[in-house]
């Protein structure tokens, strides 16, 4: 079969590009043909319009036209990642119906793709360019949202209804979403976890002598991030890699703004010490069987109650950041790696599940 995934391909954001691309590795190991349709979106291509602001709110306009400054220096690193994924050929919105014939099956997600406040209710989000349903599936969709309003929920279950799978991230989506779709709505991990060590690792570029460094990547506010990193460093008499930049407190150290998805990978896999806010920096550190330490909280909440789910279902909760944190505690991965397979596993049924049609 054919596959078309549509997600967020267009962004620089890491997670958005490494779940991509680790959807469309496990379609074709599975003897399919996948491509990412190449739909830019004009909302969340440009967060920088002043016509956001009102639908966004203030913070979260500010904190998206941050997050666009932030990454115009990665781009061409970006983009070097991005030529081992397949896409489809450049369409506007008017021309999505097209794409009807040449495939045989549709899947949205991962990454907040039913998060209405980050796509401006864009319901190319929802495959509504698809006329036959049983076409459409979703795999590991999140919605971002602790509720969505009443007069939004009307669109979802007409856009949803008919789908032939529908599958989220996080067991509160699936608790928002069976309401409104009256129907069962599954959980499956994201499409990251179907990607082994060793694939992770083939695409991972080498930064620095291995275990000579505590790397910090870091989306939101957080002193404490800074302030852990530091004292683990000095501690172990080890430098410090902030990807791209400490944000909350000075960290001394190395500053990389430019490094890709390969770049991070690599110091991911090769540091002593991940110290994190990010749900994929926290997934791909636990893949990469990582001494790793994660913040929940702060200005970059929103991912929270999706880290503290990972962290629980493989027993981490202990990673979190917090007063009470023991940092010289080291993970057992001889008991979590079952636990990664178990996941892998899941995962991988789920696909099969889709594919099988």
């Amino acid at each position: 079969m054919k596959i078309g995934i549509v997600t967020f391909q267009e962004t620089n954001n890491y997670g958005a590009v490494w779940q991509n691309y680790a959807l469309q590795q496990a379609i074709i190991k599975r003897g399919h043909e996948a491509e990412t349709i190449d739909y830019k979106s004009e909302y969340i291509g440009r967060p920088y319009r002043f016509s956001h602001l009102t639908n966004k709110g203030l913070f979260s306009y500010l904190f998206g036209v941050m997050g666009y400054i932030i990454y115009l220096p990665r781009t061409k690193k970006c983009r070097e990642f991005r030529k081992k994924l397949f896409y489809s050929r450049a369409v506007k919105k008017a021309d999505l119906s097209k794409f009807n014939e040449e495939y045989d099956c549709f899947i949205i997600g991962s990454d907040q793709v039913w998060n209405h406040k980050l796509t401006g209710m864009d319901a190319t989000y929802m495959l509504d360019f698809v006329t036959d349903k049983t076409k459409c599936n979703s795999f590991a969709a999140s919605v971002g949202l602790s509720c969505i309003e009443e007069e939004k929920q009307k669109e979802y279950k007409r856009l949803l209804e008919g789908y032939a799978n529908i599958t989220v991230r996080e067991k509160s989506a699936r608790q928002l979403l069976e309401p409104i779709v009256g129907r069962d709505v599954e959980t499956v991990s994201d499409p990251c976890v179907l990607l082994s060590y060793d694939e992770w690792s083939s695409v991972a570029k080498p930064m620095r002598p291995k275990n000579s460094y505590v790397v910090v990547y870091q989306l939101g506010v957080s002193a404490d991030v800074v302030k852990l990193a530091k004292k683990i460093a000095k501690e172990n008499n080890l430098k410090v890699v902030y990807v791209p930049f400490p944000v909350g407190s000075f960290g001394k150290g190395t500053w990389d703004v430019t490094a890709g998805n390969a770049e991070l990978l690599g110091y991911i896999r090769d540091a002593a010490y991940v110290v994190t806010d990010s749900f994929h920096g926290t997934l791909l550190s636990i893949i990469l069987n990582k001494q790793f330490f994660t913040k929940v909280s702060g200005t970059h909440a929103g991912v929270g109650s999706r880290i503290v789910d990972l962290l629980d279902g493989f027993g981490l909760s202990n990673r979190i950041i917090s007063d009470n944190l023991n940092h010289c505690d080291k993970i057992d991965y001889s008991a979590v790696n079952p636990l990664l397979e178990q996941r892998r596993t899941e995962a991988g049924n789920c696909l099969e599940k889709i594919l099988s049609k």
